[in-house]
């Protein structure tokens, strides 16, 4: 259920469904897809993409959270989805390659849509995985900035 800026599931009611996701602030996704733009790349290794994610409120910035190599790919492959429908958007054209891209990757999130004992709705990743979670955030924010 949505609460502030948090998105959990009820714990009892749900079961499995108890991964809190937080939503990132909306300059996140520009933010994410200028990381390779300032001249030097801010994920150009898996710990320069882990501290900038621990930066970004993504990981967590207490533990000793790695992204594994396949976790690194798929970040870099959401990242240049990403920035590739961003610039479709300012172009005002069409890219349904960088959509159905951007598509496969936030699908990593695992997001599943909630219903709390009172019949509110809400948003909840399904994954256990840090990675998941983080992708989930992320695909929270896209909707809402990509919104029509």
């Amino acid at each position: 259920m949505l609460e502030g800026n948090t998105i959990t599931a009820a714990e009892s009611a749900l079961g499995r469904y108890d991964r809190s996701v937080t939503t990132p602030a909306p300059s996140l996704i520009q933010s994410l897809a200028d990381t390779a733009r300032s001249g030097a790349d801010l994920l150009a290794t898996r710990d320069d993409a882990a501290d900038w994610l621990r930066a970004a409120g993504l990981l967590p910035g207490d533990a000793d959270t790695t992204l594994t190599g396949s976790e690194y790919g798929a970040l870099l492959r959401l990242r240049d989805a990403l920035r590739d429908v961003l610039a479709a958007r300012a172009e005002r054209r069409p890219d349904a390659d960088a959509a159905a891209r951007l598509t496969r990757a936030l699908a990593d999130g695992r997001l599943v849509v909630t219903i709390d004992p009172v019949g509110a709705a809400g948003l909840a990743s399904s994954a256990r995985a840090t990675y998941s979670n983080l992708v989930a955030a992320i695909a929270i924010a896209v909707a809402g900035a990509l919104r029509k």
